[in-house]
């Protein structure tokens, strides 16, 4: 043989990864479709009502910003309004 070959496979560059197989394999339940379809209501209602619906005033509640800006421009406005009327 020309070169010699590192079987050694208890090195760690060679583990890469371990496999474990699952403990059991989930059985799967078959319902009918009438129980089928009453469990998804029951689901669909508790989720809706447990669910928490915003007020009105949550929704469309306007920003601080918005103010902020209008109280700006109203100042503006007031203090040229009444540099004019020193001006006179």
């Amino acid at each position: 043989m020309t070169g010699s070959v590192n079987t050694d496979f208890n090195n760690p560059k060679f583990n890469v990864g371990l496999l474990v197989p699952p403990d059991k394999v989930n059985r799967f339940v078959m319902y009918s479709d009438k129980e089928a379809n009453s469990n998804i209501k029951v689901a669909s209602q508790d989720v809706f009502v447990k669910s928490k619906k915003p007020r009105f005033e949550d929704r469309f509640k306007t920003p601080k910003s918005v103010f902020y800006s209008i109280g700006a421009a109203v100042l503006t406005v007031g203090a040229l309004v009444l540099r004019k009327s020193f001006k006179k």
